[in-house]
């Protein structure tokens, strides 16, 4: 019998790390927050780039983006890149991935099947890959012809409803704000997260048990264009939510204040709750499919020898400082969802550790006896899920590009490349509300030496 663990990593895509039913936010997630009753929670946890494609090459390779090729949104890891994916496989692992991997985003092809050659060199040996949400809606060309770019267009194709979620998607880039929200153009059995649950159930059940397994989960939401299936939002329907942080240009950079005006410049509070209630919609389509999953996990009786974990690629900023989707370096942006479950201690418990979403690759290396390779950055939790110490990293670093940020839990530094620097004290100012910037040049001293641009 195989000792070491399998290994579930289940990933949404911009989901804010505080709606959760676990953190006490007005919102129902009962799969999560099981994960959460039988595991640890990181409270501080961040990702190391507000954007998609960035953090997952983070993610697969432990590294910072700056040192990993793919600083931007629109780009492809390298093909010399070292993954964890590859380091489980050499080790014995069988690697499987379902849903949206963004390892490729400047090439929107997926394959019929969902498993293009580059994934197998990624290091997966089973792989069903998906389009991510917003480019689910264009198909591509093919010899001038519309064509699937991907297995979920397929089916889209096959039931004569990709059109509807193109001109659906198309009304809401050209004619609507950032902020509308409305539910989906298609029937809730199409729904892109429902596909994503389906085929990990399915590929979970299809798993041989002669080896141990890691497989990662992505679902394509709660990202925008914000449209849950109707029944979904109807139960958020009368739902009232906690404010936003207000915008108020003090101390806050021109680009900033540029981008909040231009996101939320004419949403009302009636347009802020209807956001609110289709994303909680949204929430509420994976929280039940990881349910299913999880159900999946016990009924091939693998439950106690599985780690199971949840978390995302980055937040939300849902109207925060008048701003939405992510891109920046803010709080709703920054944190994410981090939860942990080893199979030998179901206990709940909460760090404050400043984990960071990369930490993954060297902490699942470290569970699977897999040697960590010096090149990656990141940083094992081991020892603090095995309650061996409370803290592995002084400083929390995320990169865009167009800044910086560094954070020594306390005082966060933004740096602005081409415009006003920002400095908030969290423990003083956790809204982010006044920019200490001025105020405080021994603390710039001190975080400016953690930082590779001095």
């Amino acid at each position: 019998m195989n000792n070491r663990p399998n290994i579930l990593l289940i990933m949404a895509d911009q989901f804010r790390a505080d709606w959760l039913g676990c953190t006490g936010f007005p919102i129902d997630t009962p799969n999560i927050d099981q994960i959460a009753a039988q595991g640890t929670r990181f409270t501080r946890a961040a990702c190391v780039s507000p954007l998609c494609t960035p953090s997952r090459a983070s993610l697969a390779t432990g590294r910072y983006p700056h040192n990993t090729g793919v600083p931007v949104h629109d780009a492809s890891l390298p093909l010399d890149a070292v993954t964890y994916y590859q380091l489980l496989r050499k080790n014995g692992y069988r690697v499987a991935a379902v849903g949206k991997t963004d390892l490729h985003k400047n090439l929107h092809d997926y394959g019929s099947r969902g498993d293009l050659p580059y994934m197998y060199h990624m290091g997966f040996t089973d792989i069903f890959e998906t389009e991510g949400k917003m480019n689910a809606a264009w198909p591509v060309m093919r010899d001038g012809v519309p064509s699937p770019a991907g297995p979920y267009q397929q089916q889209l194709f096959q039931a004569k409803q990709m059109q509807s979620l193109t001109e659906d998607y198309l009304e809401r880039l050209k004619n609507r704000p950032p902020w509308y929200a409305h539910p989906s153009a298609l029937p809730p059995e199409l729904f892109h997260d429902r596909f994503v649950g389906e085929q990990a159930c399915k590929m979970l059940q299809s798993l041989p048990t002669d080896s141990p397994w890691h497989l990662f989960v992505s679902f394509v939401g709660p990202h925008d264009p914000w449209d849950p299936p109707e029944e979904y939002f109807l139960r958020y329907q009368n739902a009232e939510f906690p404010p936003s942080i207000p915008s108020s240009p003090d101390g806050k950079p021109e680009w900033i204040l540029k981008r909040a005006q231009k996101h939320t410049g004419t949403m009302d509070p009636q347009g802020e709750l209807n956001m609110k209630r289709h994303y909680a919609g949204s929430i509420a389509v994976i929280d039940e499919w990881i349910g299913h999953i999880l159900d999946t996990l016990r009924q091939r009786g693998e439950w106690e020898r599985t780690v199971i974990v949840f978390t995302a690629d980055h937040g939300e900023m849902m109207g925060d400082h008048g701003l939405v989707e992510k891109s920046v370096m803010y709080e709703g942006a920054l944190r994410i969802p981090l939860i942990i479950s080893l199979p030998e201690d179901r206990l709940p418990r909460e760090s404050d550790a400043l984990a960071e979403l990369p930490d993954l690759a060297t902490t699942f290396l470290e569970l699977a006896d897999v040697p960590i390779p010096p090149e990656m950055e990141a940083v094992s939790l081991v020892p603090i899920l095995k309650g061996q110490v409370k803290e592995v990293k002084p400083f929390q670093l995320s990169e865009l590009i167009n800044c910086q940020m560094i954070f020594d839990g306390r005082y966060k530094w933004i740096r602005n490349w081409n415009d006003q620097d920002e400095l908030y004290d969290l423990i003083g100012d956790p809204c982010e509300l006044h920019n200490l910037i001025h105020q405080q040049p021994e603390v710039i001293k001190r975080l400016q030496a953690l930082t590779f641009r001095q």
